[in-house]
């Protein structure tokens, strides 16, 4: 098997409750949501998809769902984790379109004292749903929980050692999270100016 650098968590398997329906299957243009993520992670990284299959044939994916499915962030990552080969991991959000490709920039910035390297914005949230990992520290965090199911996020990072970037306005701007309809017009805009 070719050996690859990273492994991206593509975390698909979201309730979608504020949106109304599959968030990943959201038409943005021209495209799913999902396709934009998928189509912006270079080749030589390995992808596993939590949630529903795509079936998008121009990439190379592998599938798991949490058990039982709609369990979180945490539990999805959690479920991820086993098909992931490399020591690297980034994680992103289906239903952040244009952020991949800045994620994957964090990559060089990871050094062998950081468990994570995340994106700060401008009021000091730091974006862990758009981040790149340790393997070993992702799964020491997730076995502090009885279980993952419904567990945040902030509780999962809370011990990391995390490695902060700030996000310049291009970044911030790229870090469109679509959550409501309204969202989805506002990455519309988003997208035309580009």
């Amino acid at each position: 098997m070719e050996s690859k650098s990273a492994s991206i968590i593509v975390l698909s398997g979201g309730t979608s409750s504020r949106f109304g329906a599959d968030k990943s299957q959201a038409i943005l243009g021209r495209q799913k949501l999902i396709q934009y993520v998928l189509s912006d992670i270079p080749s030589e990284y390995e992808i596993i998809i939590v949630g529903p299959n795509p079936h998008i044939s121009e990439v190379n994916y592998q599938c798991i769902q949490e058990d039982p499915a709609g369990g979180g962030p945490v539990a999805g990552i959690a479920a991820a984790l086993d098909l992931c080969s490399t020591e690297t991991i980034g994680v992103i959000a289906t239903d952040m379109p244009f952020a991949i490709s800045h994620v994957v920039h964090l990559i060089s910035a990871m050094t062998a004292h950081d468990d994570a390297v995340m994106y700060v914005d401008s009021k000091g949230f730091k974006q862990p749903l758009a981040a790149i990992y340790r393997r070993e520290a992702l799964e020491n965090a997730i076995l502090k929980f009885a279980q993952t199911q419904g567990e945040s996020m902030r509780n999962l990072i809370s011990d990391l050692k995390i490695r902060e970037i700030s996000m310049s306005p291009e970044v911030e701007k790229a870090m469109i999270d679509v959550d409501t309809p309204h969202d989805l017009a506002v990455a519309l805009e988003y997208l035309r100016s580009l």
